[in-house]
């Protein structure tokens, strides 16, 4: 048996895993509906980054969306699942940080695609570095105090 600040301490890591996985959740899910409503849109979005073979943009404007909704709704709702989303978002953050780096530091002015794929609204710039760190570490959070 536990001593009770032990249990205290694993309390808290429960709380911080559910409001880490349930902020996830939310930042996916949320991310993927105007990607999945409007696929033109988020192809063109990604073509703008320059970093794909033309090839691959239209298969990845229909399956990332999906991909994100599905990790989204798994690391929020699904405990059994939710290290492995957890890991999968990870794989995704890395990525979608490095192509926001190299196209700030090309000097590229384009729309994120994050959240929105009007090409108006959004643009790359060192905030969304930052907040995709603090969606990994939230990540990293979820896969560490999860149960295998």
């Amino acid at each position: 048996m536990a001593d009770p600040a032990q249990r205290k301490v694993i309390r808290a890591a429960r709380w911080v895993h559910l409001c880490c996985a349930f902020a996830l959740g939310a930042v996916f899910i949320a991310a993927s509906i105007p990607k999945i409503l409007h696929p033109e849109a988020f192809a063109l979005a990604v073509f703008r980054y320059h970093l794909l073979p033309d090839l691959m943009i239209n298969p990845l404007a229909i399956y990332l969306p999906w991909l994100e909704l599905t990790c989204g709704l798994l690391i929020a709702f699904v405990p059994r699942w939710r290290r492995a989303a957890a890991l999968l978002i990870m794989g995704m953050l890395l990525v979608f940080s490095a192509a926001i780096s190299i196209n700030l530091a090309r000097g590229l002015d384009i729309s994120c695609g994050c959240f929105s794929v009007d090409p108006r609204h959004g643009r790359i710039g060192v905030l969304n570095i930052a907040r995709n760190l603090v969606l990994l570490a939230m990540s990293a959070a979820v896969y560490l105090t999860g149960r295998e």
